[in-house]
C-alpha cells in the first residue's frame, strides 16, 4: 500500500509539474541540503539528481548548458524556500482544521484560499525561472522536452484511469 501511495504522488507530483522550469527544478533539487519534509533526504536527492541527468541525456544537454542551468537552479532555490515554506505552513493549518472535532467551512475555505496564493506565488517563481531555462535551450530541445513532458502526462492519465477503475470497483464492493 505504501509503495502505491509513493508511486501515486510521484506520478501525480511528475504530471503536475507542467511549468517548464518546474520539471527541471525538481530533477535537481537534490543536490542541496533538504529544504522540505521528506523523511528520507539521502535518497530523495539521489533520485532527483539521477532525474536531472536522465532528462539532461534525453534533451542532450552539453556540459555547459547543465551547469548554467544548475546555476540557475541555484539562484532561484534561494527565493523560493520562503514560499515553500509558507506553502509548508499552510498545508499544516488546513491539516489542523480539517481534522478539527469541529467543522469550520468557512476557515476550511478561508485556509484553502490562501493556499491557492501561496501556490500561484510558487507557480510564478516557476514560471520565472523556466523563462531563464529557455533562454539556455535550443529550439530543438525545447520541442524535444514539450513531448516528453506530454507523453509523461498521458502515462499518468492511463495510470490514473486504471487505478479510477480499480477504485470504483472497490467501493461498488462495499
Amino acid at each position: 500500500m505504501k509503495k502505491t501511495i509513493r508511486l501515486i504522488a510521484v506520478l501525480a507530483g511528475l504530471a503536475s509539474a507542467t511549468a517548464f522550469g518546474a520539471n527541471f527544478a525538481q530533477a535537481d533539487e537534490g543536490r542541496e541540503c533538504c529544504h522540505h519534509e521528506m523523511k528520507d533526504c539521502h535518497h530523495g536527492h539521489h533520485f532527483m539528481h539521477k532525474r536531472f541527468e536522465k532528462m539532461a541525456a534525453k534533451l542532450g544537454l552539453s556540459e555547459q548548458q547543465k551547469v548554467k542551468i544548475k546555476e540557475i537552479f541555484k539562484q532561484n532555490r534561494e527565493q523560493a524556500k520562503p514560499i515553500f515554506a509558507r506553502l509548508m505552513t499552510e498545508k499544516r493549518n488546513m491539516r489542523a482544521l480539517v481534522q478539527a472535532d469541529k467543522t469550520d467551512e468557512a476557515a476550511i475555505r478561508a485556509q484553502a484560499a490562501k493556499i491557492g496564493a501561496v501556490e500561484g506565488d510558487l507557480a510564478i517563481q516557476h514560471a520565472r525561472m523556466a523563462k531563464q531555462i529557455r533562454a539556455i535551450l535550443t529550439p530543438q530541445q525545447i520541442e524535444k522536452f514539450k513531448a516528453m513532458q506530454k507523453e509523461r502526462e498521458q502515462r499518468f492519465e492511463k495510470f490514473r484511469e486504471h487505478h479510477g477503475k480499480g477504485m470504483e470497483k472497490t467501493e461498488t464492493a462495499k
